[in-house]
């Protein structure tokens, strides 16, 4: 730290000399030559000052939660404290990110590429990101005479996804008989071109090209391991057979072994969010991970996440409470379990209890084998009796 703080007041004396402030100095002109000279390299050394902080910070947060996850046998406390330092590292990381770009110009570009790589290994939120193992394991597997006939390329634009996602690729034949009603000719051909702009979104990312183009279909399988790739419908059909606005009561009257039957649980009937409907037909990435909002608002875990895997901020969205228990239900009839993991699913519905009282958010979650509507002023906290993290479930806006 002694040799830092003297780096840093050298520094600062060869920038003022640069600037023509000086105290008594015998040539002036050769040493403001020499200050113009060594000015750049300052630059850089204060720029790096300026990132160890965070990084100082974020090496030591490493060690604590490699030390109490070691040592600690409280498995509550351990399991929130770590929650507490991981949420506090996103906060580092993103603090890094913002003045790795303000000086990038200052910092050398092979320091500040590494910089950028150790970033991104450590991110918490990084989901969308190539594993190297699962490179070189396929590029192992894969022999001179593989079927170039069964190359991503090759193959129908659903079969395509179905390599990649397996059974949570959700297609519109399944779809068809979830939602009781069938597509025409032109409703087909709109989904299959949606579907086309998902796959572009897939090429367009640097990241997953190369493995796309050279067929690497099990490096992306594992990329994609916790998504489900699904269309959120605006239309159901009801117990007669007639399609209606996809509601919260729509869902209900057709899915009812999902929700709980007794009269105290069912509160939000008289609500007006029970009969707002999806808007409309989305192809949407779905990741089975909640993102932990005990020390965060939403806004900002997805905010963070957003930034980790890359992605625009108006892409990934919070769901309505209609749009979370729509994924739930069609998820688990298509692959048989549950997809998501548990948590009180904080969602983007809010809704007034009577013309007197303050805004409350709706938030979802399972108990007790059926699907949970709460609703609360501010956001649930996670205590023993309730042993649920409050979360958030990112929802990925591909087409639409």
């Amino acid at each position: 730290m002694r040799l830092k703080d003297q780096g840093l007041e050298l520094s600062n004396r060869i920038s003022a000399l640069a600037k023509g402030h000086h105290g008594p100095i015998e040539d002036v002109a050769l040493a403001q030559e020499m200050a113009q000279a060594a000015k750049p390299y300052i630059d850089r050394l204060i720029a790096l000052n300026h990132l160890l902080n965070p990084i100082d910070r974020l090496v030591a947060k490493h060690e604590q939660i490699q030390q109490f996850q070691s040592s600690s046998d409280r498995p509550v406390a351990k399991r929130e404290q770590v929650q507490q330092f991981q949420s506090e590292v996103a906060e580092d990381i993103a603090e890094i990110e913002d003045l790795a770009s303000d000086f990038g110009t200052e910092i050398d570009e092979g320091l500040f590429n590494d910089l950028q790589g150790e970033i991104a290994a450590v991110k918490k939120d990084c989901k969308l990101f190539v594993s190297q193992a699962a490179v070189a394991a396929d590029d192992a597997t894969q022999s001179k005479g593989s079927d170039k006939k069964r190359a991503l390329g090759n193959l129908p634009l659903p079969e395509r996804f179905k390599r990649i996602f397996g059974s949570r690729y959700i297609d519109l034949p399944q779809l068809k008989t979830l939602l009781g009603f069938g597509f025409s000719p032109d409703q087909r051909a709109d989904f299959y071109g949606e579907l086309e702009g998902v796959r572009n979104w897939l090429l367009s990312r640097n990241a997953l090209r190369p493995h796309i183009d050279r067929n690497r279909i099990k490096t992306l399988q594992a990329t994609f391991g916790d998504y489900a790739l699904l269309l959120r419908s605006p239309l159901i059909a009801d117990t007669a057979g007639q399609t209606a606005p996809c509601s919260l009561e729509a869902l209900r009257n057709r899915f009812p072994d999902f929700f709980v039957g007794i009269e105290k649980g069912m509160w939000y009937t008289n609500m007006p969010f029970y009969r707002q409907p999806i808007k409309k037909w989305q192809w949407v990435l779905l990741d089975r991970q909640y993102l932990n909002c005990t020390f965060k608002k939403p806004t900002i875990r997805l905010l963070i996440y957003a930034r980790a895997n890359d992605l625009s901020a108006k892409q990934v969205r919070q769901k309505s409470a209609t749009e979370d228990i729509y994924d739930r239900i069609l998820l688990e009839l298509a692959l048989k379990e549950r997809f998501v993991d548990n948590c009180h699913s904080i969602t983007s519905t809010i809704y007034h209890p009577n013309a007197k009282t303050s805004a409350r958010q709706v938030y979802t979650y399972y108990k007790d084998n059926a699907i949970r509507i709460s609703g609360k002023s501010g956001l649930p906290h996670w205590r023993p009796s309730k042993p649920r993290w409050p979360g958030v479930l990112p929802s990925l806006v591909i087409s639409r």
